[in-house]
C-alpha cells in the first residue's frame, strides 16, 4: 500500500485532510498512527501549557521560533514561562512614560508615539503600546503557525525515517528474455531490505498473456519451483520466503496462466532469466 507523504500527514494533523487522504486513513493503520502522533504536536503548539505526558520545551525553542517568524518584543517571552499578556507593558504605563505634562515640564518635543490624534473624549493610546497590544492579540495565531512548523518538521523527520526503513540494496539482477511466441522484455532484481527481508522486483514491457501472468522462482532442473504471486501492470514486487535459497532457485520465470483454477505452472513461459548471485 502506498503511504501518505509527510506533507499530507502534516495537513491531516492540522485538520486539513482532503477526501482522498481521509479515505486512505480509513484503511491504513500506520498512517493513522502517525497522524495521531502529529496531532499531539499541534495540541502542544496551540496551548500555552504543557500537555500531560509531553516534556516542557526549553526556552531556546521559542527563541528560535521568535527569530524565524520575525516577531516583536511583545511576544519575546517564552509562552510556557508565564502569561504572555503579563509580559507587555500596560497602556497606563505606556501613557505615563509619554505624558504630555511631562513633556511640557521638560520642554522637550512630544514623542512620535503621541502625535496620533485620538477621538474626542478618549484617552490617547501611544502607537507603540497599540502595536504591542496587536501583537498580543496575534499570539494564538503565532502559536498556531509555530505548531504547523513543528508538525511539518516532525512529519519530515518521520518521512526520512520511513525512507531509511525502506532502504534496500540490490544483491542480484538479470535481464529477462522472451521465450518463443512472445516479444516482451523485462528485468528482475533481488532487493535486500534493511530489515533483513528480500524482495523480487520484476518489470516487463507489456502483457502478451492470454490469461494472467504469474511470477516464479525455479530450480535449474525446471522441476522444483515456487510461485511468488500474480503480476499486474508493468512492475511487481514480491516477498521472497526467508527460508528460500536463491542458489537453489535462481531462475526467474513469468508464465501465462489460464483461468482454470490449476495452481501449477502452465508450462507456457513469457519471460525467463537466471539471477547472477
Amino acid at each position: 500500500m502506498q503511504h501518505l507523504p509527510p506533507e499530507a500527514l502534516a495537513l491531516c494533523a492540522l485538520g486539513e485532510a482532503g477526501p482522498q487522504d481521509t479515505a486512505h486513513l480509513d484503511n491504513c493503520a500506520e498512517c493513522t498512527a502517525e497522524v495521531t502522533a502529529l496531532q499531539r504536536v499541534v495540541t502542544a503548539g496551540r496551548t500555552t501549557s504543557v500537555p500531560e505526558g509531553l516534556p516542557r520545551p526549553p526556552s531556546s525553542v521559542w527563541d528560535s521560533i521568535h527569530a524565524r517568524l520575525g516577531l516583536g518584543d511583545a511576544v519575546r517571552a517564552d509562552p510556557f514561562d508565564a502569561d504572555p499578556l503579563a509580559q507587555a507593558p500596560s497602556n497606563e504605563a505606556a501613557q505615563a512614560s509619554s505624558s504630555p505634562d511631562k513633556n511640557a515640564e521638560t520642554g522637550s518635543a512630544p514623542s512620535p508615539a503621541t502625535l496620533q490624534s485620538p477621538p474626542t473624549g478618549s484617552t490617547p493610546v501611544p502607537l507603540e503600546a497599540a502595536r504591542k497590544r496587536r501583537e498580543r492579540r496575534r499570539l494564538p495565531q503565532v502559536l498556531g503557525a509555530a505548531a504547523a512548523a513543528v508538525v511539518l518538521a516532525a512529519a519530515g523527520t518521520w518521512g526520512v525515517s520511513r525512507i531509511l526503513a525502506d532502504r534496500s540494496e540490490v544483491i542480484a539482477a538479470v535481464e529477462l528474455a522472451p521465450l518463443p511466441a512472445y516479444s516482451e522484455t523485462g528485468r528482475a532484481e533481488v532487493d535486500q531490505r534493511s530489515d533483513g527481508g528480500r524482495e523480487l522486483v520484476v518489470t516487463a514491457s507489456g502483457s502478451d498473456a492470454q490469461g494472467f501472468r504469474e511470477v516464479w522462482l525455479i530450480a535449474p532442473d525446471v522441476q522444483r519451483m515456487v510461485s511468488l504471486g500474480t503480476m499486474e501492470g508493468t512492475e511487481g514486487r514480491f516477498t521472497i520466503p526467508a527460508n528460500l535459497d536463491l542458489d537453489e532457485y535462481p531462475i526467474v520465470d513469468i508464465s501465462d496462466e489460464p483461468f482454470d483454477g490449476n495452481p501449477t505452472h502452465s508450462g507456457d513461459s513469457i519471460l525467463r532469466g537466471v539471477l547472477e548471485l
